[in-house]
């Protein structure tokens, strides 16, 4: 068996379901499938004793983390500060932090990642790699909880290999007496994980995921306004900021809070939406469209090339974005647009939106659906049309193929709550999905947005 998200005994049942359709459009899933064995910790009579080095397991006194790292490892670097913290929040617990770094390190590179770090534990190199052999470590970093046992062995407590970002609670959880007296303040998606190994993998496949990423290859990453929504808990307390880049992106706790509500305070997750997902930032938002698209249990079943490749698509932006498709009305057509916006409409007349269909009869294409998709407007908003009844042809690419349907906007004799307005007080991010639901790297390669508005936009000549 393989776990996308892996740590050494972390298992999960399989479970068969047969309850009624989620309310929520959300595959069947088990919330927490992982909590009993972070809680409960792994049966103790299926893991080894452990026989280290006799001079190495004199300091070991009582309950004792080993820490094994390699000091020029990345994966080391990434979470030596998260450890040193570690190793003073464990002191009173009663528990001690050793150090083992591999035996190919360098005196000189320990004592650089400990200042670094801020690791005050001490630190022992295992030249002959008798310890790491004794732990059974094949990877760094590495780290195992354990007590004094009988006859100079060393019983195991628990392990995490490899060990990751955010594990320092579950360390935690297993030093204290109470577990729940570790929850508070921010923890990042990596404390989740362990309990939550369903959920996170739904997570994976949303565009939260990625919404870093959608920054910084925009490079808005350094604008206030952008960053606040593509990360977790800006401008709180304890929340996002550039040393906890574990908060990066939208996290689970950007909807359910701070330590979720582990901590004893509950927030409504739906509540967290509307921040961010307001007018200005998205296409006609509202729960019933948005909540089925962060389904916590749509990798359950997939296999691991399925997933894999649902995974990539999101990281690479190929991934379907449904919410900022326009909602399913129906559209109404340019000549129900011309009387309120004559200058608009005759822009748009002379422009290559209006003739894109002459582009594919000169091609011959104009019976292909797939090309008619990008050169005609939809009868009505959302999925695309699979038949060419559904395109507006003597049209071409009108009015609503950029500002949705129009018929409540007619109906109502205008308003801006019923029709998407791209203008000046909407951001590029809504502009350009919009747009690059055609005009796609495969199928415009050259196209760049900041060229192509001015010409787009209805004060152009």
């Amino acid at each position: 068996m393989t776990f996308r998200w892996p740590t050494l005994f972390l298992l999960a049942a399989t479970v068969a379901f047969a309850e009624p359709a989620d309310p929520r459009g959300w595959s069947p899933g088990q919330k927490a499938a992982g909590a009993a064995r972070i809680l409960a910790g792994p049966d103790r009579e299926g893991l080894p004793e452990l026989e280290l080095p006799k001079a190495f397991a004199k300091q070991i006194t009582g309950r004792t983390l080993l820490f094994y790292f390699s000091p020029t490892c990345p994966h080391c670097m990434k979470v030596g500060k998260e450890v040193g913290d570690l190793a003073r929040a464990l002191k009173p617990a009663g528990v001690e932090v050793i150090g083992v770094a591999t035996g190919s390190s360098l005196p000189a590179d320990v004592q650089a990642f400990r200042a670094e770090y801020g690791l005050d534990f001490p630190v022992e190199i295992d030249e002959k790699g008798e310890i790491g052999s004794a732990i059974g470590a094949r990877s760094t970093p590495s780290a195992l909880l354990v007590e004094p046992g009988e006859k100079g062995k060393q019983r195991i407590v628990d392990v995490w290999y490899p060990y990751q970002p955010g594990y320092d609670i579950y360390v935690r959880i297993r030093a204290a007496k109470d577990p729940w007296s570790v929850f508070g303040g921010y923890l990042g998606n990596g404390s989740c994980v362990g309990c939550h190994q369903q959920e996170s993998e739904g997570w994976a496949l949303t565009h939260h995921s990625v919404a870093w990423r959608t920054l910084t290859t925009r490079g808005k990453d350094t604008d206030p306004e952008c960053v606040s929504c593509h990360v977790t808990g800006a401008g709180k307390p304890g929340g996002w900021s550039t040393d906890r880049p574990d908060l990066t992106g939208v996290g689970c706790e950007a909807c359910h809070g701070p330590s979720g509500p582990h901590d004893g305070v509950r927030d409504e997750p739906k509540d967290a939406c509307a921040t961010c997902h307001d007018a200005k930032h998205s296409i006609r938002f509202s729960l019933e469209r948005a909540v089925p698209l962060i389904d916590h249990y749509a990798a359950n079943a997939m296999d691991d090339e399925t997933f894999r490749a649902r995974r990539m698509a999101v990281v690479e932006g190929q991934a379907d974005r449904s919410l900022v498709a326009f909602p399913t009305e129906p559209t109404v057509g340019a000549e129900a647009c011309k009387s309120c916006h004559e200058a608009e409409y005759a822009q748009w007349a002379g422009s290559p939106h209006h003739h894109a269909m002459q582009t594919l009869r000169d091609a011959q294409k104009e019976g292909q659906v797939d090309c008619v998709r990008c050169h005609a407007t939809p009868t009505r908003g959302g999925p695309t049309p699979t038949e060419l009844s559904g395109f507006r042809v003597a049209e071409a690419v009108g009015c609503e193929a950029c500002h949705g349907p129009g018929q409540a906007h007619v109906e109502a004799k205008g308003g801006t709550e019923n029709i998407e307005k791209l203008g000046d007080d909407c951001p590029v991010c809504v502009i350009e999905a919009v747009c690059t639901s055609c005009h796609t790297s495969e199928q415009d390669p050259d196209w760049d947005l900041e060229k192509a508005l001015p010409k787009a936009g209805h004060g152009a000549r």
